[in-house]
């Protein structure tokens, strides 16, 4: 028998693997045709931008792991119906006098009512466990709202529910004056929505209305990251907004940078992100000196890799050709030694295009890490640790003694980004979008600590209200506020109920939750959104008695706002939000918004 010989077979007949090829084939084609108009239609509207003056830089602060937000953002005040809902909710039985709240899940209303008073460099550095360790009350609304008065920001049919007295959790003190300041505000029960029919009532039977695989890590973060649950994955929404904004940069740097790895957020259709440490380093190729001193003629330059007619003034051309007198190099950037040889021919390579789709995406990111590596490098040199102009707001935040290391990696994170826009001059762009990271906020145990306020779900909150409270002291030393938006993002919120009533307890995963925005254009000091009806065993929970809260607001709705701020047209936000008019059908018009009670950001602020 020859087995190089194949047997003929009869295609005249359908059978089992042709059906799987073709349908899947047709899958595929179907999904394809969808992408292909959505990518046309941002390359079209990107090809149109025009570069702005102005400098605008936004910046996701994701919770990797589902923050309780439920203890985030807290009915406060004895008489509410949301204070009493919130008691019975999440376990009661506090004393008042520590932060375990007796075992459960609950924060004291005297736990509200304090200022911090053992301070070092002052801010208070944690080291005793005492009532001083928190926040005062925040009155939300402009502080208008007495305790008979009616909340914007509660749920339907609950008039007075909340009485406007909420607080922030006491580890979030630091945010608390930035919301008194009127630079933050809190965005309640926002989550993944594919429409607005889902209910309590229809929540089994809904299986195509609600997003799928909801209380999944993975999918919910991605769902979360791309705003569109009811499709695969293909890009996530801060990648098509860099696809879209890209014409407003005439640097090498891609517009999106994260400084905590791959995520799916800044995945984009032609942008690919540039990811760099919390140390705020660059690591040129090896074996050529750092950076380059035993390669290049002019270590301050940077490849082209188009072979260019014309150089610009901080470029060299790695295709250069060689010369014929004793130094074939001298028309180059290369010095005439092995490693000068050796540079170039890697560049080169570099240089090259594929036909293959693959071939040529592999290519492009060492290209691209090497095209950007001198400009951050550059950038970033102009602050260069220690720098008193930023290292101190940070160190200031992070005292001695609190965390170790002293400055933890999510606070040297929001130093990165603070350094890369400090430095912006050097990078030519004029849009910036940032990733950071804070992980382990899936509490399923031990959330609340008996006595430590640098571990469990107080210890994140407490890492992540300093991070955040340097970072905008940072800016504010910059001159830079007006031209920043911060917002947080988490997989979902987690059970309203404790999953047990002892101090071993925690909260399972959830839906809907709370996030905060902040930034010289966002209209602080208010609770924006629908606050939850936080019924046991009614109101907006979703399946049977945990608390998992139906999202009042869509990701879409949330998204929309914040890239119209960063430079998305209202015409354009249909592109890069295909599922917003499902939420908004009359536009992002101002009535429409307040009418939600979202009018977040003042589009007339502008920065320098």
């Amino acid at each position: 028998m020859n087995l190089l010989l194949r047997k003929t077979e009869d295609r005249s007949k359908p059978n089992r693997r042709d059906f799987m090829l073709q349908s899947t084939a047709a899958g595929l084609g179907i999904t394809s045709i969808v992408n292909t108009i959505s990518q046309l239609k941002l390359i079209g509207a990107a090809s149109a931008q025009v570069a702005p003056t102005d400098y605008k830089a936004l910046v996701c602060v994701f919770l990797n792991g589902g923050n309780d937000s439920n203890n985030f953002l807290v009915p406060a005040g004895g008489s509410s119906a949301a204070r009493t809902d919130y008691f019975n909710g999440r376990g009661g039985n506090i004393s008042g006098t520590d932060i375990s709240g007796g075992g459960a899940l609950t924060i004291a209303n005297s736990l509200f009512t304090y200022t911090p008073t053992n301070a070092q460099n002052g801010y208070w550095n944690g080291s005793t466990v005492s009532q001083a360790q928190v926040t005062s009350v925040i009155n939300a609304q402009n502080g208008a709202l007495g305790t008979n008065a009616a909340s914007a920001f509660d749920p339907p049919n609950r008039t007075n529910y909340t009485q406007g007295n909420m607080a922030l959790h006491p580890g979030a003190y630091p945010l608390a004056g930035l919301f008194e300041a009127g630079e933050l505000a809190v965005v309640a029960n926002i989550g993944t929505l594919t429409g607005t029919s889902v209910t309590r009532a229809n929540f089994s039977s809904a299986a195509t209305s609600k997003p799928p695989q909801l209380f999944s890590h993975s999918d919910q973060q991605t769902q979360w990251q791309s705003s569109i649950p009811d499709r695969p994955f293909t890009s996530g929404w801060g990648g098509r907004v860099a696809d879209l904004l890209t014409g407003m940069n005439s640097g090498d740097l891609s517009l999106s940078v994260s400084i905590a790895g791959v995520n799916s957020f800044q995945v984009g259709l032609n942008e690919k992100p540039y990811f760099m440490s919390s140390s705020g380093s660059v690591s040129s190729l090896s074996g050529y000196g750092s950076p380059y001193t035993s390669a290049l003629r002019n270590t301050a330059l940077n490849p082209d890799y188009t072979n260019p007619g014309t150089l610009g003034a901080t470029k060299y051309n790695p295709l250069a050709p060689l010369g014929t007198s004793s130094d074939p190099l001298a028309s180059t950037n290369y010095q005439n030694n092995a490693a000068g040889y050796r540079l170039r021919a890697i560049e080169q390579v570099l240089a090259m295009s594929h036909s293959n789709l693959f071939d040529q995406t592999y290519n492009d990111v060492p290209k691209n890490a090497r095209v950007t590596e001198g400009l951050v490098g550059g950038a970033l040199a102009q602050t260069l640790t220690p720098n008193p102009t930023l290292d101190a707001h940070f160190n200031n935040w992070f005292p001695a003694n609190l965390f170790n290391p002293q400055v933890t990696d999510f606070g040297n994170q929001l130093k990165t980004v603070a350094r890369m826009i400090a430095g912006r001059s050097l990078l030519s762009n004029n849009r910036q979008i940032f990733f950071v990271q804070l992980g382990g906020w899936d509490t399923h145990t031990s959330q609340i600590p008996s006595t430590s306020t640098t571990a469990g779900h107080y210890g994140l909150i407490n890492q992540l209200s300093r991070g955040l409270r340097a970072f905008y002291d940072a800016m504010n030393a910059l001159g830079m506020w007006n031209n920043v938006i911060a917002f947080t993002a988490s997989d979902f919120n987690r059970t309203f109920n404790p999953n047990k009533n002892d101090s071993t307890g925690g909260s399972d995963h959830a839906w809907g939750g709370h996030s905060f925005i902040m930034g010289g254009a966002v209209k602080g000091r208010n609770i924006y959104g629908r606050f939850p009806d936080c019924t046991k065993n009614g109101g907006i929970d979703a399946t049977g008695s945990s608390g998992r809260w139906i999202p009042s607001t869509s990701v879409d709705q949330y998204a929309a706002l914040i890239a119209k701020w960063f430079g998305v047209s209202d015409g354009q936000l249909g592109n890069v939000f295909p599922n917003l008019g499902r939420f908004m059908p009359n536009g992002i018009g101002t009535s429409e918004l307040v009418a939600k009670n979202l009018d977040i950001i003042d589009y007339t602020v502008q920065g320098a």
